[in-house]
């Protein structure tokens, strides 16, 4: 179904910094200076480092990538102030937006991100910033409540929650989430390890995920989602067919509610952006060229 693209040179710039109006700082890396800008959000207990596979597959000539630590991981700041909703995220990412002095953008979110992704569209029709956002693609995007992973619910459990990222061995707890991730146990390889290991270390950074983790009340987030029948651009859905961590029915749902959005599905699991990242890549380029 995609062509089997090879990944190119590209070369991220040096990370910068943006602080936002609540002096929240906000750490992003920049790949290209191509016409095509996209700003990337990961999603929960990740960090920018999770677009490591993805990125080289849009050249640096065609495109501009903006990839940021969203607040609470990777090298953003971690504050104790509670304020780790979705929608905490997507104002602080409007705020980044607008000091990027962004426009058209093409705004893409995995899991977790891509739920942030959806409150930032939101929050920028209702504050007449549409200029922001041109379009969006949402990768197993956490669009609805449900039932949450069982590593989620951990860490919402007042003593178990700290326990477990402070006493279980680093190599381990990242090895138990990414085979609860991946597809297939081959996936879940020593570099992918080595490389998620950064998003649960750092000062602050087990606060941040308990935080995050027990502001995501699925009975609260009943009543306050977004109205995705509202959504009038462009909007691509990529899902894992073995999604066990947000499932496809979710996928589909979230292709009928909003009209004209397209529906990839990938043989991956919740990662495809890694497991599949060149059918990814193809998929959100074919789309870009066609709503460009």
């Amino acid at each position: 179904m995609f062509s089997t693209d090879s990944p190119s040179s590209t070369s991220i710039h040096h990370g910068k910094t943006h602080t936002c109006a609540n002096g929240v700082q906000l750490h992003y890396r920049i790949q290209g200076d191509g016409p095509t800008t996209l700003l990337l959000l990961h999603g929960f207990a990740a960090s920018s480092v999770t677009w490591e596979e993805l990125r080289p597959y849009f050249p640096s000539d065609r495109y501009r990538l903006y990839l940021p630590d969203l607040k609470g991981a990777g090298l953003s700041a971690k504050p104790r102030d509670g304020a780790y909703r979705p929608e905490d995220h997507a104002a602080l990412v409007l705020d980044l937006m607008e000091g990027l002095q962004l426009h058209d953008a093409v705004l893409v979110g995995h899991s977790l991100g891509g739920g942030i992704a959806l409150f930032t569209w939101e929050m920028a029709r209702e504050s007449r910033r549409e200029r922001l956002i041109g379009r969006l693609v949402l990768i197993d995007a956490a669009a609805y409540p449900q039932r949450l992973p069982r590593f989620f619910a951990y860490l919402r459990m007042p003593v178990a929650g700290s326990l477990i990222l402070h006493l279980l061995p680093l190599k381990v707890m990242v090895r138990y989430n990414l085979e609860h991730v991946y597809h297939t146990p081959d996936e879940v390889t020593e570099e992918r390890i080595a490389r998620y290991s950064g998003c649960f270390t750092g000062r602050n950074t087990a606060y941040a995920l308990i935080a995050t983790a027990r502001q995501l009340d699925p009975a609260v987030y009943q009543h306050r989602l977004p109205d995705y029948g509202k959504v009038t651009i462009p909007t691509l859905i990529v899902w894992g067919r073995h999604d066990r961590v947000i499932r496809l029915p979710a996928g589909e749902r979230l292709h009928r509610e909003i009209s004209g959005s397209r529906l990839v599905v990938l043989d991956a699991g919740h990662n495809p952006h890694e497991e599949r990242a060149s059918d990814c890549a193809t998929a959100i380029r074919a789309f870009m060229e066609e709503h460009g």
